[in-house]
């Protein structure tokens, strides 16, 4: 969804964007409140009720925003970067850089999108007292006829869609925010990441078919638009409960292999004492490798040596020069053995250097763990797999 949504805004530094799907529900939205204002504010002229449907069709998706935003701060406040917000046919989404991994991260964040829909529908419901007159607030919601002021109607209408928006979103059915709060308690009680998401997931599954039964009910009694809605609706919940589960099955796999199960014990390495001419003939020309780690005497890192500096001197007719001048600026790259295959794969230096040094707490180098190991772990993880091979 990201990478094909148009950019509308940037609030908070976080991109918001649009699906081409959500022109399409834009367009309903309009079409159907137009038709409806026209209904209940008869004195006014038409100019006058579709501005109050594009008016009215912004502050459900400004809601939209407000609610996807307190996702994004609250994932914020536990360092998960948003790497966006997007809206589409049947909502928003907000895209984190991770997953929740504490039951305490999953519950903060989830639940800090329906505070972000109360802090949306508050305000709707403050300027609904401030404008409420002859008509009450709860008539403006409703969108009775014989509604007398424009403006009252669409901050009632706003008010009484955002607690629709909240009641929805609080059903314990994964994906919805509800689901994802029952997924952290179950998570806590359990002690199960995975366990929790399957009773979410499970959840979710369910709320989808009694959706479906319900848009089909709707459709035969001639509510065609509903009854897809809602049909609309039950397919995007059933497909992303079931992909959670299957998500988190990869997950913990993910979690589960560790560098220090992937490297190789006995990599090329050379002694900080080592000259150019020595870093070949040990290391470089028998193993082929573009670098290689330099170690002290006691077996600590103190950095990495590539084939280019190394040949670079040789050429120079400088055979002698120390390994220990030759080595990259800055801190060895390395990982502990400790650190997962997901961690792993969202290392950039690893890519970067095809391997990076396991280094134990004591500073020891323990081996190397390779980009190619990583992938094939990674391979391994991803279901219809036999975990079981190699």
């Amino acid at each position: 969804m990201g990478t094909r949504s148009v950019k509308l805004a940037k609030v908070l530094g976080i991109r918001i964007g649009a699906d081409p799907s959500w022109f399409l529900a834009l367009f309903l939205i309009i079409l159907l409140l137009g038709d409806r204002f026209d209904a209940v504010l008869p004195a006014e002229s038409p100019t006058v009720h579709w501005a109050l449907a594009v008016a009215a069709a912004l502050l459900f998706f400004g809601s939209l925003i407000i609610h996807e935003l307190g996702h994004a701060i609250a994932a914020r406040w536990f360092g998960i970067q948003t790497q966006g917000i997007d809206l589409w046919l049947l909502g928003g989404v907000a895209r984190l850089s991770r997953d929740a991994r504490t039951p305490k991260e999953e519950f903060v964040v989830a639940i800090a999108g329906p505070v972000g829909t109360v802090v949306a529908g508050g305000l709707c419901v403050l300027v609904g007292l401030l404008l409420q007159g002859d008509t009450s607030l709860v008539d403006a919601a409703l969108l009775r006829e014989g509604a007398d002021d424009p403006l009252l109607a669409l901050f009632g209408w706003a008010a009484a869609v955002n607690v629709v928006l909240l009641v929805f979103n609080l059903i314990p059915a994964f994906p919805l925010d509800g689901g994802r709060i029952a997924r952290a308690i179950a998570w806590k009680i359990s002690g199960d990441r995975r366990r929790g998401t399957v009773v979410a997931g499970g959840l979710g599954r369910v709320f989808a078919i009694l959706l479906a039964v319900y848009g089909v009910v709707i459709l035969m009694n001639g509510d065609t638009v509903s009854g897809i809605w809602f049909l609309l609706i039950a397919w995007f919940i059933g497909g992303a409960a079931r992909a959670a589960v299957v998500t988190s099955e990869i997950s913990e796999q993910l979690h589960a292999v560790t560098a220090g199960e992937l490297m190789d014990e006995q990599p090329a390495w050379v002694p900080q004492d080592a000259t150019a001419i020595e870093a070949e003939e040990e290391a470089f020309a028998p193993f082929g490798v573009p670098w290689a780690a330099v170690l002290s005497q006691d077996g600590r890192i103190v950095g990495v040596v590539r084939i280019e500096r190394v040949r670079e001197e040789l050429n120079a007719g400088r055979p002698g020069t120390p390994v220990a001048e030759l080595l990259d600026a800055g801190d060895a790259p390395h990982v502990g053995p400790e650190a997962t295959l997901e961690e792993l794969l969202a290392d950039d230096r690893l890519r970067e250097l095809g391997a990076l040094p396991v280094v134990g707490a004591d500073g020891t180098m323990r081996g190397l763990v390779s980009f190619r190991s990583v992938r094939d772990a990674l391979a391994r993880a991803l279901p219809g797999t036999d975990l079981q091979r190699g």
